[in-house]
């Protein structure tokens, strides 16, 4: 329900002075999964981009798909790539090389995250990255929740697919390879969207900094504001 309500606060245009914040980059390795891009402005999301398995030729995929990564690069985003499955490698690789400004995503590794309240940690990372998406979904939260999601069935499948149980440990949300073996499909398109949530610049921190790019292109002089006046 919170995914639909997303989908219905959603517009085709990016909110206007909100730059393009980060890339989640879900890799190829070829069979019938596309390489997905999902497009953050803070909570607005352009479209995911999907590129047929078939058009990243093997012997090239990492220079292929760093390639199709700058074609839909805008305002200097962070691209996060993930590395699960070693298909990340090579294009991590070339997007470093050509000055791009890349993290690493490995949904395996341990996390010191915790939940908005303190009180939950993760098994690891995967759990944590859909556990603060979910919570960002919240429409109940100060506020109300940031995230407007384009109208997609793919991806409302795929961010509602993967389950998740508390352990000792903390929250352990279901393996990706386990989804999809029960599913018997890969949910790349869900997985792009909650990486590219799970970290980079957000209103709450940088809303300031947006401000002052947007008045500078519009040639005016950022202003301090002191006190009510």
């Amino acid at each position: 329900a919170w995914i639909k309500e997303a989908m219905s606060r959603w517009t085709p245009k990016s909110p206007e002075g909100i730059p393009m914040c980060t890339m989640g980059v879900d890799c190829s390795g070829g069979g019938t999964d596309p390489m997905v891009i999902a497009r953050r402005h803070d909570g607005w999301y352009a479209p995911n981009v999907r590129i047929p398995a078939k058009e990243i030729p093997m012997d090239r995929a990492g220079a292929v798909s760093a390639g199709h990564v700058i074609t839909y690069r805008r305002d200097k985003a962070l691209v996060i790539v993930d590395m699960g499955g070693g298909y990340g490698g090579p294009t991590y690789e070339h997007l470093v090389t050509n000055e791009v400004e890349t993290a690493m995503y490995k949904g395996s590794e341990a996390t010191a995250r915790r939940s908005k309240d303190g009180k939950l940690k993760f098994t690891n990372t995967r759990s944590a990255a859909l556990w603060i998406f979910r919570e960002a979904l919240d429409p109940g939260q100060p506020g109300g929740s940031p995230i407007r999601l384009p109208n997609d069935p793919v991806l409302l499948a795929d961010l509602t697919a993967p389950t998740f149980e508390p352990t000792p440990n903390g929250i352990r949300v279901e393996a990706k390879e386990d989804v999809c073996d029960r599913l018997g499909g890969s949910t790349d398109d869900g997985d792009a969207v909650m990486m590219a949530w799970f970290t980079g610049p957000k209103e709450i921190t940088d809303a300031l900094s947006w401000l002052d790019q947007k008045q500078r292109k519009r040639g005016q002089q950022p202003r301090v504001v002191m006190g009510r006046r």
